[in-house]
């Protein structure tokens, strides 16, 4: 499975989505191939502390590539970054992601649309956890508005969606995509790493 990390870089976002891209062009990369943590909705907690304060500020953003790219991005930034007034802060191998979700559906056919994606459309080793789901019918209510107080057909679910980054992230994406569905930020867990070409005063 293709290992991901999380690259804190010093700067602004727009300058390092710029070197970003020009990295990628340069390397005959995709474009999208390396996203941005502030399109994930990244829960900020998950950062640590010190870099949660200094995301949420807007001082740093955070990128997530893949391996190749990521040790070569990495490579990139200490090189050449200073130029352009970036500084790599951190890099982690993230292990793990995760976010929660709460749905409120009045209709069968989205429930059943939610229940497919919770049930039968999961990514390979991505997990659905604390899953809670309840249905109420009240035929009395048939033929209200959808949007009214009272609803003949009311179908819940909650829970955890948790595993590899690439699974969760797709899981994510879908759910959002959804009527009716909401989704919390996105939580990362990781361990950090060297890369071989920073200064130590990077490392620390």
């Amino acid at each position: 499975m293709t290992r991901w990390y999380e690259i804190a870089v010093h700067g602004r976002e727009d300058v390092v989505r710029a070197f970003v891209a020009g990295f990628l062009a340069a390397r005959g990369e995709r474009e999208g191939l390396v996203l941005c943590g502030s399109k994930l909705d990244l829960e900020p907690e998950s950062l640590g502390e010190r870099l949660k304060e200094l995301f949420v500020a807007g001082s740093h953003a955070v990128l997530l590539a893949p391996e190749p790219p990521a040790g070569a991005l990495a490579d990139a930034l200490v090189e050449g970054g200073s130029g352009v007034g970036m500084r790599l802060e951190r890099r982690r191998e993230v292990r793990a992601a995760a976010f929660t979700f709460h749905a409120e559906m009045f209709s069968r056919a989205l429930a059943d649309g939610l229940r497919q994606a919770l049930h039968a459309s999961v990514p390979e080793a991505t997990r659905v956890e604390d899953l809670t789901e309840t249905e109420e019918v009240h035929p009395e209510a048939r033929g209200v508005d959808l949007y009214a107080p009272v609803h003949d057909y009311i179908y819940r679910a909650s829970g955890r969606i948790g595993g590899p980054f690439p699974g969760v992230v797709e899981m994510r994406r879908r759910l959002a995509d959804m009527e009716f569905v909401d989704v919390g930020g996105l939580h990362l867990e990781g361990i950090q790493v060297s890369n071989p070409s920073e200064p130590s005063e990077v490392r620390k």
